[in-house]
C-alpha cells in the first residue's frame, strides 16, 4: 500500500524504532531515508529520552514520573526550558486521550487510537498540529508523522516517544 502525501502545510517524517532496550527511534526524511533526528530512550526507573538533531545536539528531552503515578511526562528544550507537559489522570490507562499543556499555558489534546498508534494532536482551536499513524506502513514500530508549519518537530517526536512509552508500560 502506498503512503498518501502529507497534507498541505505539513512536513512529513518517518520515525523508525531501533533495536535496543531504551526505545530508541531514528527520525528519517521519507524521500531519502536520511537520518534527521535521533530519539534516544534512556534506561532507568523513570522514563526519559533525549531528541538529538543530525549533529548530535540535544534539542529536546522528556522525563516521566517514577512508576508513572500520576501519569505525567515533561518535555523541555535543549536549554532545559519547559516546553510541554503530557498528563493523564492517576491510575488511568492511556487509551484514547492525553492532555498536553504547553509552557505558554495553551492546552492541546492528543486523541485517537493510541493502542493501535493512529492519533492526532489538536490545539485549543481544534486545528490539527500533529498527525501520527502507523496504518500506512507494514513494519512494526514505524510511524509516519506529519507536523504542521509552526509546530516544533522535536516536540512532535518527544510526544510520540512519550505516548509509545506509556503504551508499552501499560
Amino acid at each position: 500500500m502506498t503512503v498518501p502525501a502529507a497534507p498541505e502545510g505539513f512536513a512529513r517524517y518517518v520515525m523508525k524504532s531501533k533495536f535496543g532496550a531504551g526505545r530508541d527511534f531514528q527520525v528519517l526524511d521519507p524521500a531519502t531515508e536520511e537520518q534527521l533526528f535521533l530519539v534516544d530512550g534512556k534506561m532507568g526507573p523513570r522514563p526519559r529520552c533525549e531528541v538529538l538533531d543530525a549533529g548530535g545536539t540535544v534539542v529536546a528531552s522528556v522525563r516521566g514520573r517514577m512508576l508513572g503515578i500520576p501519569k505525567r511526562m515533561d518535555v523541555v528544550d535543549g536549554a532545559g526550558e519547559p516546553v510541554a507537559r503530557l498528563h493523564s489522570p492517576a491510575l488511568n490507562f492511556v487509551k484514547d486521550k492525553v492532555e498536553v499543556t504547553l509552557a505558554s499555558g495553551e492546552q492541546w489534546l492528543l486523541i485517537g487510537n493510541i493502542i493501535e498508534k493512529d492519533y492526532a494532536v489538536h490545539d485549543a482551536q481544534g486545528e490539527l498540529r500533529i498527525q501520527i499513524t502507523q496504518k500506512w506502513l507494514a513494519v512494526r514500530d514505524r510511524y509516519t508523522i506529519d507536523v504542521a508549519a509552526g509546530t516544533p518537530a522535536p516536540l512532535a517526536f518527544a510526544l510520540v516517544w512519550a505516548v509509545d512509552r506509556w503504551v508499552e508500560r501499560d
